[in-house]
């Protein structure tokens, strides 16, 4: 049976729970390739700058790591779940982080050739430095998910 505590920690972690979606006019299978495999393309740098590259090791259990001009990874996360081309999920950790959040992204057909992402990260509730930098991720993932829906402009 669920307590007043458990219940209060299922509505904080509800309300603190990121949800993005955008629309690219692209069928899901390229749409979750780019997403997945060109994310070093498109993506715009990593924790370690500008300069970083991010790469995604498409498996469960593969890393989503960054590496650094310098050759250095950092490893943001693994993903825990890669069903093409639905679902990809994968741990997130910024480096000043104790703790990981986790982040879940669809790729829905909506017809015809166009697909929409929609992407949840959660976990905030977790630790005091997530929570510290919820705001950020919030505005973060629309700069993001614009420079995947700008990839495909530029890609047309």
């Amino acid at each position: 049976m669920a307590t007043e505590k458990d219940s209060a920690r299922v509505s904080e972690r509800d309300s603190l729970t990121i949800r993005k979606s955008i629309r690219v006019e692209r069928s899901p299978e390229v749409s979750f390739k780019v997403f997945c495999e060109e994310i070093g393309i498109w993506w715009p740098g990593g924790f370690g700058g500008k300069d970083t590259r991010l790469s995604m090791e498409t498996r469960v259990g593969g890393r989503f790591l960054e590496t650094r001009p310098d050759g250095t990874e950092y490893e943001i996360g693994r993903l825990t779940a890669y069903q093409p081309p639905k679902v990809v999920a994968f741990t997130f950790r910024a480096p000043s982080w104790d703790v990981q959040t986790q982040v879940e992204i669809r790729f829905v057909a909506e017809g015809g050739n166009a697909t929409r992402i929609e992407l949840e990260h959660s976990g905030w509730e977790q630790g005091a430095k997530p929570r510290e930098f919820h705001k950020n991720y919030d505005s973060g993932w629309e700069t993001i998910l614009g420079h995947y829906q700008r990839h495909f402009g530029a890609a047309a």
